[in-house]
Parts: structure tokens; C-alpha cells; sequence
């Protein structure tokens, strides 16, 4: 691949890793507004700092490249429970739109990390396997 491309890739990467830093931040400093959001979606104050404890952690495991797929994974399945929170609780499409395109671009970030460096590992391994005949 390109080192352009890869440079450009890791400097996704970690804007997106910059925003779950900011993001977790707010819900374990327990802002006015994080604070009556969690409320207003119902969900008791406790699980504010989880979820920031969740994003905090997410986010410093996305440069670790031997664990970028899987921090991308994890933070996508905060986000498909953040996509379903608004829309149940009533907040409309415009609240979805924002968690939602962070789900896109995780599982963006996920897909080209497992196609650039997870998915070659393993037919090399599967390679490496057929010609020693094990």
C-alpha cells in the first residue's frame, strides 16, 4: 500500500481515537449536559462512567496496532448501543446521525486494518502450513 495512504490512515486513526478520548472524558468529569442526556435516555449515572471508562480505553487501544481491529470493534458496539439509545428513547434521527457516523468509520477503520494487516497474516500462516504439510 501506498505510504501516503497509510500515513493517512493513521492520522484517522488517531483523530478518531482523540474524540473517544474527549468523549469518555466528559461522561467521567460528569458534565451538566452528559449528565442530562444519560437521564433523559434513561439510564442511571453509573453507566456514564463505564461508557467513559469503555471510550477511554477503546480509544488508546486504536493505535495499538496489533489491536486496532478489535478497540474498533469494541467502540462500534458502543455505538450500535448509542444509535439504538437515541432512537429509542424518542431523540430522533438527528441525535443518531452523530454516534452513527462514528459506527461507520469504526467499521471502516476495523475493515481496512483486518484486510491490510489480519487478513494477509492468515493466508501466510495458511501458506506456511500447506507447504510444510502439517
Amino acid at each position: 500500500m501506498n505510504r501516503w495512504m497509510r500515513i493517512a490512515g493513521w492520522i484517522v486513526v488517531g483523530l478518531t481515537s482523540l474524540f473517544f478520548i474527549q468523549s469518555g472524558l466528559q461522561k467521567l468529569l460528569g458534565t451538566e449536559q452528559i449528565i442530562d442526556h444519560f437521564d433523559a435516555l434513561g439510564y442511571p449515572d453509573w453507566s456514564r462512567i463505564v461508557i467513559g471508562i469503555a471510550e477511554i480505553l477503546g480509544a488508546v487501544l486504536l493505535g495499538w496496532p496489533r489491536l486496532t481491529v478489535w478497540a474498533a470493534a469494541a467502540l462500534g458496539v458502543l455505538m450500535i448501543g448509542a444509535v439504538a439509545s437515541e432512537w429509542l428513547a424518542g431523540q430522533g434521527v438527528a441525535a443518531v446521525l452523530i454516534p452513527g457516523q462514528w459506527l461507520i468509520l469504526l467499521v471502516l477503520i476495523a475493515g481496512m486494518r483486518y484486510k491490510l494487516v489480519i487478513r494477509p497474516k492468515i493466508r501466510a500462516k495458511a501458506n506456511e502450513t500447506e507447504v510444510s504439510g502439517h
